[in-house]
């Protein structure tokens, strides 16, 4: 079974200070290179959806695979369409979708659901966590499932679920209904104010500079965030 996750990045983060993929999580990792190696781990395919600041987030994610979600601004679906196109291009058999600022979901989690998708067989089937009577994410669908979300009409994500039905499963994971999508939210989680996560460091060669052995020399290059509404 081959399960492809798509993290959501696209949207203009208007209440941070910074782009919601670039804000630092944990270990000097952003949001969304948390969240890649959270489902990394899980044993899934990894798809970035980018759309407002695009470029600053392929910059600072060099490794990651990233899909341009042109119709961003239309709202949350638009991008899931563009994520799940992709997705299933490369033959997922199951399909999981996740929020960027949600980064806080544990490896065993995404196991347990995958499991439970598994043991389900064949099928139109949607899935979503439930902590303490509360509906989380990821949203993991078969196939079929996002074959039949790609045709939903309108801009609600949620209106179009309705059509699916997701099953609720119960976890033990706060992290699916955690959403660190405010500075507020971001102090409560880390008593600071949101920062960015440090620019990954590339190797370039630099013109009459050697190390003696021929190899390239480490730089950081300069980053700054664009300023946000």
């Amino acid at each position: 079974m081959k399960a492809v996750a798509i993290i959501l990045a696209a949207g203009k983060a208007r209440r941070m200070s910074h782009p919601k993929a670039l804000i630092e999580h944990e270990g000097g990792k952003s949001f969304l290179q948390s969240l890649a190696s959270t489902f990394g781990k899980a044993g899934c395919g990894v798809l970035g959806v980018v759309g407002s600041d695009a470029e600053l987030v392929r910059e600072q994610h060099p490794s990651l695979e990233l899909v341009a979600s042109e119709h961003w601004e239309k709202g949350v679906l638009a991008s899931v369409k563009a994520g799940m196109e992709a997705a299933l291009a490369e033959a997922a058999d199951v399909v999981l979708i996740h929020p960027v600022d949600m980064p806080a979901l544990r490896v065993n989690t995404v196991k347990s659901m995958l499991k439970e998708m598994d043991r389900a067989g064949t099928g139109s089937l949607a899935l979503r966590p439930e902590y303490d009577n509360a509906i989380g994410w990821p949203l993991v669908l078969s196939r079929e499932a996002a074959e039949k979300l790609l045709q939903a009409e309108g801009e609600d994500l949620e209106k179009a679920l309705l059509v699916l039905q997701p099953r609720r499963m119960s976890v033990k994971d706060p992290g699916v209904i955690v959403n660190i999508n405010t500075p507020e939210a971001y102090e409560r989680v880390f008593s600071m104010a949101p920062k960015l996560a440090p620019p990954p460091r590339k190797r370039t060669k630099r013109a009459g500079a050697s190390n003696g052995s021929g190899a390239e020399m480490p730089s950081v290059p300069s980053y700054a965030a664009s300023s946000e509404e």
